[in-house]
């Protein structure tokens, strides 16, 4: 699955959210792949390709995701329901930030594992980290799009909506150049 560009103009940025989601799926399966792997054995091209892939897409795609939403999506419904008192939006709001920042903490712990291999050095990845982050990822991503994209949908006017795709555009410029 291809990465949804935040500067598809047919891509509203909630549909954007939503798919990273699915983009997930194949490196959840790389990094259970090289978390069986032995840590003497050679590193090979296929792993160090699949390495590099979940280096690029936790890097990239996911810390995008998780900016985008705490400093875009979040404060843009936060902002719609001004003058109520959204409790329920906060605590949804909170557990969100909450999750990114476990998804973050598991991901420096299998970081360094993966840098090694993406480069052809054995290492050896924490099969329990390596499931807790995955874990951890499905169930952040899956509640963002359950609820806060939800919410979103019905509560974001167009401003707010090109808001968001902006910080969005902005955030996915920022990444690119920094891997370049």
């Amino acid at each position: 699955m291809a990465d949804p560009s935040a500067s598809d103009a047919n891509t509203s940025p909630l549909a954007a959210l939503s798919a990273w989601q699915g983009l997930g799926e194949a490196q959840f399966e790389a990094l259970r792949q090289l978390a069986r792997r032995s840590s003497s054995a050679a590193v090979e091209t296929s792993e160090r390709n699949a390495a590099g892939a979940a280096l690029a897409w936790f890097d990239r795609t996911v810390a995008v995701h998780h900016r985008v939403e705490d400093e875009a999506l979040i404060p843009e419904l936060l902002e719609s329901m001004a003058g109520s008192d959204p409790v329920c939006l906060r605590e949804l709001a909170a557990a969100a930030t909450a999750g990114h920042r476990l998804v973050e903490g598991f991901w420096q712990r299998m970081r360094p594992a993966c840098v090694g291999l993406s480069h052809g050095t054995p290492a050896l990845l924490d099969a329990n980290v390596a499931t807790a982050l995955i874990d951890t990822c499905r169930a952040t991503f899956e509640c963002a799009d359950r609820e806060l994209v939800a919410i979103a949908g019905r509560l974001l006017d167009d401003a707010a909506l090109a808001r968001l795709q902006a910080r969005l555009e902005t955030l996915e410029r920022a990444a690119r150049a920094s891997t370049d």
